[in-house]
């Protein structure tokens, strides 16, 4: 019995002594883990990207003589595929929102780029992170490390104006001196509305009006792809002009856009239709 608390006396002597070493030791080695041979840093192009858009994401990597396996690895949010654009000799792949690039053994120079375009689907909003880890096999062990997370911001697509005519034409039509006087001429053929804007997705109607404080009824549109919203319906260019000056310019860019018999036209090809006379038939 003696001898048993003596040896339990001895193994908590021991603990006691030992145990600030093995703490330095441990600590010593997790601060030897963190140290990569390489260094690896990443950016996106932009800030912000829209939804339904692309951005880019370039990885770089200083070798620093490391001459093995090496593995990059990113996590995309849900819904973002990625295609490859410059992999030095790496292989390439993206399955189920993973991004890897693979060596067997690294390029030769001391610093790699590789480069991928990432595709944002339609429905993303809001701020996205993008994660990622390499490795690397050094004295036949297999070393991970995390790599800086990287945000950025996806918005809804919207375009203040798809059209240069108007802006092509204003030293002629919103001229009060010069402007031609068929412009305040009715076609019945033409009809001129103001666009506030547009978008990639359907938007809802009640809420721009009360976003963009528009009194009047707000109308949707498809054209080449894009959900287009206008207010107003006028028969002559210049009253449609007079509306879109009343509008706040803070907010949006308001522009004049024209019709043919319903079909959209530009302000250019109206401003040739509106200078035609009218043709008068005789008895």
């Amino acid at each position: 019995m003696l001898l048993q608390v003596i040896s339990y006396k001895f193994l908590d002597m021991m603990r006691k002594i030992l145990s600030p070493i093995l703490s330095i030791f441990l600590f010593a080695t997790s601060m030897s883990a963190a140290e990569s041979i390489v260094k690896v840093s990443q950016a996106v192009s932009q800030q912000k990207a829209y939804s339904g858009g692309n951005f880019i994401v370039k990885i770089k990597i200083e070798r620093r003589n490391l001459d093995s396996y090496f593995q990059i690895e990113q996590i995309l949010p849900k819904g973002m595929t990625a295609e490859g654009m410059e992999s030095q000799g790496a292989t390439f792949s993206n399955k189920d929102g993973k991004v890897k690039f693979s060596w067997l053994r690294l390029p030769a120079n001391e610093e790699i780029l590789v480069i991928y375009k990432v595709k944002v689907p339609f429905e993303m909003r809001g701020k996205q992170t993008i994660e990622g880890s390499y490795y690397y096999i050094q004295n036949e062990e297999k070393e991970v490390f995390s790599l800086a997370k990287t945000s950025i911001d996806i918005i809804e697509y919207v375009a203040p104006s798809d059209s240069l005519a108007e802006k092509a034409l204003l030293g002629v039509i919103n001229n009060d001196e010069f402007k031609p006087a068929y412009m305040n001429e009715e076609k019945d053929n033409l009809e001129y509305k103001v666009q506030i804007l547009s978008s990639t997705k359907p938007l809802d109607k009640d809420s721009l009006r009360k976003e963009y404080a528009v009194k009047d009824k707000v109308n949707e549109e498809n054209f080449n792809g894009l959900y287009k919203y206008t207010v107003g319906s006028f028969k002559t260019y210049e009253n449609a002009r007079d509306y879109k000056n009343k509008l706040d310019f803070q907010k949006y860019i308001p522009f004049v856009i024209a019709y043919n018999r319903g079909a959209r036209i530009t302000v250019g090809e109206a401003m040739q239709l509106a200078s035609k006379k009218k043709t008068v038939v005789k008895d």
